[in-house]
């Protein structure tokens, strides 16, 4: 069977404004928080994305149903037929894990297959686990299944993460908005994303608030009840992609139906560069200027810089002068898609296992590569965008998963990008 492939031809200067869609990190927690009361529930801007379809089909797998009109989706949640998931569909996306969570606060008893998603790095799941160990929860791991049995309900406790993980501390805020008394998380993440299934959860009548610096405290309540309407916020990695794409290609590139605090440290690294944001309340507008400097980054849990922005920024860091660096400190395997990045002529250099060196001013190829994850898709694609000649890109679907229609957008600012069978 003959599988999509996006051709690119290089060298248009990207100008013009394009629209953000809602953030898929922020919607699967959201639909999957769907578990934990029956009734009827109403999602705006829910991005059309392969991640969104699979965290559907698992819904759909124990008896939820819904409807779809353009970005705005319906789901009735009355009826479970099991609490005992797919491995077939949970091992498409790492975010079906967050079922686990909902299922056993609600249902008492739930059985899942360890998930699968990008292969970046071990993003081991022993974290959610330990986490609901400690609200009183059994658990047992056998064969690629999590098996998780709290018969007498869950109980609030104090919870102290060696991470701040975004997974599990989404996992453990979903678990404990049922628990009997309170639960106080400790050094949790506190994502935009993570944000937003609070303030989902409070629609819900869920009693959760922000107690320190990275602290969730969480009062558990005997039941909660469907939000009637709740709008998701706008996926900042995708912003920062376009604007990424404008700074490379030399060009002017306005995002709207955005949020620019979600950005800070993204648009902090540019204007360090010499490009020019202006800042509106839900609108970036990139323009570029003579002067590209080199940079440093170093990704970091939120407020840092986001690790899934780091492909494109080296991307963009070819077309700067002099040499820049990048650490990356979330995931060790993030690099992975170098060795296809490569074969644009980029010159890197590693040095350790976490720490690269880009070379900057480089007049890239046009070359065949192969997308190895989500993230690194939009590297490549950005690489191509300034590499001579044309470029074809393979395993798309990787993008498909985290990325509405990005051709459709790039396009719309002047870039030459088809999408092939």
């Amino acid at each position: 069977m003959k599988k999509p492939y996006i051709c690119i031809k290089g060298g248009s200067v990207l100008k013009g404004t394009v629209q953000a869609s809602g953030a898929k990190n922020a919607a699967l927690p959201l639909l999957f928080s769907t578990i934990l009361a029956d009734g009827e529930y109403k999602l705006r801007n829910v991005p059309f994305l392969k991640d969104v379809a699979t965290a559907l089909k698992i819904l759909q797998s124990i008896g939820f149903s819904f409807q779809r009109d353009r970005d705005v989706l319906t789901i009735q949640s009355s009826y479970l037929k099991g609490s005992c998931l797919s491995p077939e569909m949970v091992q498409e996306m790492r975010a079906s894990f967050l079922c686990l969570g909902p299922l056993l606060a609600r249902y008492r008893e739930v059985k899942i297959p360890l998930p699968g998603g990008c292969k970046i790095g071990k993003r081991p799941v022993d974290l959610h686990l330990k986490g609901l160990e400690t609200l009183g929860a059994t658990v047992s791991c056998q064969e690629g299944w999590v098996h998780a049995k709290a018969p007498q309900g869950l109980k609030g406790n104090t919870i102290v993460l060696d991470f701040p993980t975004v997974g599990g501390t989404e996992n453990l805020i979903m678990a404990s908005v049922l628990a009997k008394g309170k639960t106080v998380i400790q050094n949790g993440a506190c994502e935009p994303e993570i944000l937003d299934l609070i303030h989902g959860l409070k629609k819900m009548g869920a009693q959760i608030e922000k107690t320190g610096e990275r602290e969730w405290t969480i009062k558990g309540v005997k039941e909660l009840k469907p939000f009637s309407d709740y709008q998701i916020i706008p996926d900042r990695i995708e912003v920062g992609t376009l604007i990424l794409a404008g700074a490379i290609t030399g060009g002017e590139v306005k995002v709207e139906k955005c949020n620019p605090e979600h950005l800070t440290a993204v648009i902090e690294k540019l204007q360090a560069c010499g490009y020019i944001l202006e800042i509106q309340p839900e609108s970036i507008t990139l323009k570029s200027t003579n002067t590209k400097k080199s940079i440093s980054i170093e990704t970091e849990v939120y407020p840092g810089f986001p690790t899934d922005l780091q492909s494109p920024f080296i991307a963009l860091m070819t077309q700067l002068e002099g040499e820049s660096s990048v650490t990356e400190n979330i995931f060790e395997n993030r690099f992975r898609y170098l060795e296809e990045l490569k074969k644009f002529k980029v010159s890197i250099r590693m040095k350790k296992e976490r720490t690269v060196f880009v070379n900057g001013l480089v007049s890239l190829k046009g070359a065949l590569v192969q997308s190895t994850d989500l993230r690194a898709s939009s590297g490549l694609i950005l690489a191509a965008l300034v590499a001579e000649g044309e470029t074809h890109i393979t395993g798309i679907d990787h993008l498909d998963r985290g990325y509405e229609n990005l051709h459709i957008k790039l396009k719309s600012l002047g870039a030459s990008i088809e999408r092939c069978d």
